[in-house]
């Protein structure tokens, strides 16, 4: 990381210097660089990302100057070969990127070392990535369809391909394909092919298609998130109030959980306590039980009490620090909402009894002196 800051000061004034005055033999000065980081990344713990970061910033560096018309159409497609297939495979180079500073020659030389370089199926990544945005740069539908889309049997390769069309400026078939993805495929990532869908139909102006749109994904794959999207698409269209309380209906029957959140969220306070008293305190997870305490304690601080001491004792099952200071958190609270329920006996008893329980974690005891919890 030391090395990292100090060289950062090296690369700042290649930028800036790019910015000032762009040119061939400031490009060479760049790659040189470029290389010499990532010799560095070989060699060096960059768990922070410091060092990544600078290549990035080279390479962004790289880019601008090439779009100053500076580069030799031919030495440039020699480079992306040599860096992006033989030298590392940290980062990737954009022939879609690049394709003005490399021209028809340019393209040519990188399209020769990608054929080279494509037969088999156990071509690199690197060569793979390079043939998909070539075929994106030449517009070539069925190519795209081909490399990116694959078998088309899971979500991640529609967005591939409706994200290509979108590259491309294909607004229907982008929509097309996304809408494919979302009627044959299943699972987290079908979301972001309905966010793709209703991006181009924004985009157009369909406001009440977007609606639709947000309310079938709502209906399929309920939770907070859909439920606040849908919130946020009808409440831009004045129209949440009609569609509420099928949106609270869907999410209630399909995830508690999230129906609990959604109602946090809204301030519907008593809403999400009744529907989280409903169901039982085993259904929800003791971090959303800490969060109706927390909310419920102004109107009810007796239940907000009983709800701090269940999830302190639940907490102290486990034995180590950050366990007793979550714990010394939840009691500090029921404290609070004690004094206010008029219960404050009662927690002083559960209090004595529970350092009582644990007189054998010294840890733990001196956590809870320490927060005044005697």
């Amino acid at each position: 990381m030391g090395w990292a800051r100090d060289a950062g000061h090296v690369v700042d004034e290649i930028a800036a210097e790019a910015r000032r005055a762009p040119s061939r033999e400031l490009l060479k000065l760049v790659e040189m660089a470029i290389n010499r980081v990532v010799k560095v990344i070989f060699h060096a713990d960059d768990s922070a990302g410091t060092i990544g970061d600078l290549a990035r910033r080279l390479l962004e560096t790289h880019e601008q100057i090439c779009d100053a018309g500076v580069a030799d159409p031919g030495a440039l497609a020699r480079w992306m070969v040599r860096f992006g297939f033989d030298d590392q495979d940290f980062f990737t180079v954009d022939p879609v990127r690049y394709s003005a500073a490399l021209g028809e020659k340019g393209l040519r030389a990188l399209r020769r070392a990608v054929e080279e370089r494509s037969a088999g199926p156990d071509r690199e990544f690197a060569v793979r990535y390079t043939e998909e945005r070539l075929a994106v740069l030449d517009g070539d539908v069925d190519r795209i369809v081909s490399l990116l889309g694959g078998y088309l049997t899971a979500p991640h390769q529609f967005i591939r391909v409706a994200e290509a069309m979108l590259e491309l400026d294909r607004g229907d078939d982008a929509l097309a394909w996304a809408m494919r993805g979302v009627g044959s495929t299943s699972g987290w990532q079908v979301a972001k092919l309905y966010d793709i869908a209703a991006g181009v139909l924004a985009a157009r102006g369909d406001e009440a298609g977007v609606l639709d749109l947000r309310r079938e994904q709502h209906r399929r794959m309920a939770s907070s998130t859909t439920y606040a999207t849908l919130r946020k698409t009808a409440a831009a269209m004045g129209v949440w109030a009609t569609e509420q309380a099928d949106a609270r209906g869907v999410l209630a029957a399909r995830d508690v959980g999230g129906f609990v959140d959604a109602l946090l969220a809204e301030g519907d306070i008593d809403a999400a306590w009744n529907a989280a008293t409903a169901t039982g305190a085993a259904d929800l997870d003791d971090a959303r039980w800490a969060q109706l305490a927390e909310a419920r304690e102004p109107s009810d601080p007796a239940a907000a009490f009983e709800v701090c001491l269940r999830l302190a004792d639940s907490t102290l099952r486990t034995a180590d620090r950050r366990a007793y200071r979550t714990a010394t958190k939840q009691l500090s609270q029921a404290r609070r909402a004690a004094d206010s329920a008029g219960r404050s006996e009662e927690f002083a008893a559960h209090l004595a009894a529970l350092r009582a329980q644990h007189r054998r974690r010294p840890t733990l005891i001196a956590i809870l002196d320490k927060a005044g919890l005697g």
